[in-house]
């Protein structure tokens, strides 16, 4: 079994190392243009210089080798074993979500704007990446505006004789319906790709010219129309911040690194205007260089957006086989540079900002949230701080259609991945709080992975849902785990009381916040997203019923 003394009988070639512990558990996946001399940093007392380093080593009983035949099969095959094995000590971007992107493809017979998540190789047009599907759906409300685009799924064009509404209103050209031909419906979607790409000036000077030509035709109506068509256009120019002297697609990345923490920011240059920037945040143990080169393997996967070129802000060792690889994946070619002066270098130094200000914001964010969190634990008497938190409510109609849901918050977060639904089964009538029993109980005796235990159960209700759940928690054999209640005060003698009661296991009387308590608004979300969640499906439930 060798480890880190075996440096020496390491082979002089381009790979992957793995190193685990006592366990077999891989701590670290790196890759090398020469493993014997990588290893050997490690080795050798102060050779490798990162202050993270000998904690990793002091853990480490066996090093592997994979020897590939070039540094790219390396890179690939160091982000394939990061994916499968998620080590501890690697950078692994587990924000997985892919953002949304607009595709146009020409090839149609009358091409649409649609929502993409992936970037095919089939020669459309995409445009993007967006960050938040509002922003996306304000783009797609100008285009369709503009153009008058065809909006209808493939199934209904299919489908329909007579004109859609969009047509009826003036937005659509009515192809669904044999309104407009192909050759005619084409230069709106050209025009609408150059606006898409960021032509506005072209475009207004050409609508500029017809309005005139209307104007002068007494085609007042249809000037005025080309008229709001401009000045949408032209508030659209002034939210674009203009970055003139870097032409094209280009992404620029910004880092910034404290301890073990690291966030990384892109910002999104298309066709010379910055128009978006996303933020990660992940654990980043190794070397800068290391860990901003696999943040770029994990970021740019098959099938999303690449620009032309990609700035970074430090020197990359392994630039020529990371840019082959990247431009294997986008089927053209993906540059990567690091600028040292220029309008690029201030576009590098603008995203390590973006970069900093986003750390920054997020641990006063987690600080904020230690603190509510403590006093949380302070007043309702846990034996430590909350970090997770479930909720579950119950919803019901006279008792028909009764579903449970549970929701969790991690360090004051909707942990959405980890929100279940219940169906109940088995109980006649209105009867809650067997409900809410047999929901906690399913949750807490389930063999189902829902990414741990929590610190608190939160049942929407007052002491009757309380004792059931705890009554559920104790035979499920989890009567260990912290649990309260949350209910509004009673309405008495005809007035309304706002107040929210926690009621807390051993506890006579129930625990009474000011409303602008910061615990009590924590609690009070969870219990409002878990009613939200149940609401929503029983109402789903409900409406497929009715409908079957």
């Amino acid at each position: 079994m060798p480890n880190l003394s075996d440096w020496k009988t390491f082979p002089r070639a381009p790979g992957v190392y793995l190193m685990s512990d006592v366990r077999g558990k891989v701590l670290y996946v790196g890759k090398a243009k020469n493993l014997r001399a990588r290893l050997h940093n490690y080795a050798a007392p102060g050779g490798d210089g990162r202050p993270q380093v000998p904690h990793l080593v002091r853990r480490i009983a066996e090093v592997r080798c994979i020897v590939t035949a070039t540094e790219k099969e390396a890179l690939l095959l160091e982000n394939t074993l990061i994916k499968e094995r998620r080590p501890p000590f690697n950078v692994f971007l587990r924000d997985d979500k892919e953002y949304l992107l607009l595709r146009i493809d020409r090839k149609e017979e009358f091409p649409r704007p649609e929502l993409v998540r992936r970037v095919a190789k089939d020669g459309a047009s995409y445009f993007g990446p967006y960050s938040s599907a509002r922003g996306i759906r304000e783009t797609l409300r100008i285009v369709s505006r503009l153009f008058s685009l065809c909006s209808c799924s493939r199934k209904k064009f299919a489908s329909r004789r007579r004109p859609c509404l969009n047509y009826q209103m003036g937005r659509c050209g009515g192809a669904c319906a044999g309104k407009i031909t192909r050759e005619e419906y084409l230069p709106y979607v050209d025009n609408a790709v150059r606006f898409l790409k960021g032509d506005y000036r072209e475009l207004a000077r050409g609508w500029k010219a017809e309005m005139a030509r209307a104007a002068q035709e007494r085609k007042f109506e249809e000037a005025a129309k080309i008229r709001d068509r401009i000045a949408t256009v032209e508030r659209t120019l002034v939210r674009q911040r203009v970055v003139r002297t870097v032409p094209g697609d280009v992404d620029a990345v910004g880092w910034f690194g404290e301890g073990a923490e690291a966030t990384a920011a892109i910002l999104h240059v298309r066709a010379g205007r910055l128009s978006d920037a996303h933020s990660y945040h992940f654990r980043a143990e190794g070397e800068q260089a290391d860990a901003l080169s696999s943040f770029l393997v994990q970021h740019f996967s098959e099938g999303a957006y690449f620009p032309a070129e990609i700035l970074v802000p430090v020197e990359l060792e392994d630039t020529v086989p990371l840019a082959s690889l990247l431009s294997d994946r986008a089927g053209m070619p993906v540059r990567i540079k690091f600028p040292r002066a220029g309008e690029r270098a201030r576009l590098v130094e603008l995203a390590g900002r973006n970069a900093l200000e986003s750390h920054r914001m997020r641990k006063e964010k987690e600080a904020a949230y230690e603190e509510v969190s403590s006093r949380l634990a302070s007043l309702c008497r846990l034996p430590k701080p909350p970090m997770r938190i479930e909720g579950f409510d119950i919803s019901n109609l006279s008792g028909t259609e009764s579903v449970g849901a549970m929701v969790a918050f991690v360090g004051g977060k909707p942990a959405k991945k980890w929100y279940r639904k219940f169906a109940v089964r088995g109980i006649e009538g209105q009867d809650d709080f067997a409900m809410m029993e047999q929901v906690v109980r399913r949750r807490m005796g389930h063999d189902e992975d829902f990414g741990g235990m929590p610190d608190l159960v939160l049942v929407d209700g007052g002491r009757g849902q309380l004792s059931k759940a705890m009554a559920a928690m104790k035979d499920a054999g989890a009567d260990f785990l912290p649990v309260a209640a949350l209910a509004k005060e009673r309405v008495r003698g005809g007035e309304t009381a706002f107040r929210e009661r926690i009621f807390l296991p051993g506890r006579v009387n129930p625990l009474v916040l000011a409303p602008n308590d910061p615990a009590l608004l924590l609690l009070m979300r969870v219990r409002d997203e878990a009613h939200r969640f149940a609401l929503s499906f029983h109402r789903a439930r409900r409406i497929r019923k009715s409908f079957a």
